[in-house]
């Protein structure tokens, strides 16, 4: 049985750069139409970055990653996973629940003040849970390097 709540999810799509440089557009429809056949809520879909792989995946090195945030039911999510390992301009993605204190319309703000060049620092409960997870380790380099500047000093005198 299908459950009926909806959720905000945040997805990480991972495509070949040289297919979204191409074709930006057709990359977003694409994405649209894979959220669409299993009716999903499309709240925000745009390019986070372009980076070099760590690895190979299907012969590419160069990867776009689209960030997309979208609102459906749980089930619905394995349904867009399954579909996506079966596409072959998808190499990867990753579907998750952004952390409670998120908030889209905060994020959104970020963005279009990010855009518009207004100097301000993003709301800190708008950042994606990605980036979350992608800098979970400087807070142990932040703390080292006080000891270590600490030790440095000690040595000299």
């Amino acid at each position: 049985m299908e459950s009926q709540i909806k959720r905000l999810y945040e997805g990480m799509f991972v495509l070949p750069q040289s297919f979204v440089r191409e074709d930006q557009q057709a990359a977003f429809d694409m994405l649209q139409d894979l959220f669409k056949k299993f009716d999903v809520e499309v709240k925000h879909l745009n390019i986070w970055a372009e980076r070099s792989l760590a690895y190979e995946i299907n012969h590419v090195r160069e990867a776009t990653y689209i960030l997309t945030y979208i609102e459906c039911t749980p089930e619905k999510v394995a349904k867009v996973e399954r579909a996506v390992h079966i596409s072959d301009n998808i190499l990867r993605c990753l579907i998750v629940k952004p952390e409670p204190r998120f908030n889209l319309e905060e994020y959104a703000e970020s963005l279009i003040v990010v855009e518009e060049g207004i100097d301000e620092e993003p709301v800190a409960a708008a950042v994606p849970a990605v980036e979350v997870a992608a800098t979970a380790a400087i807070p142990a380099v932040e703390v080292a390097a006080p000891a270590l500047e600490k030790l440095d000093s000690e040595e000299v005198k």
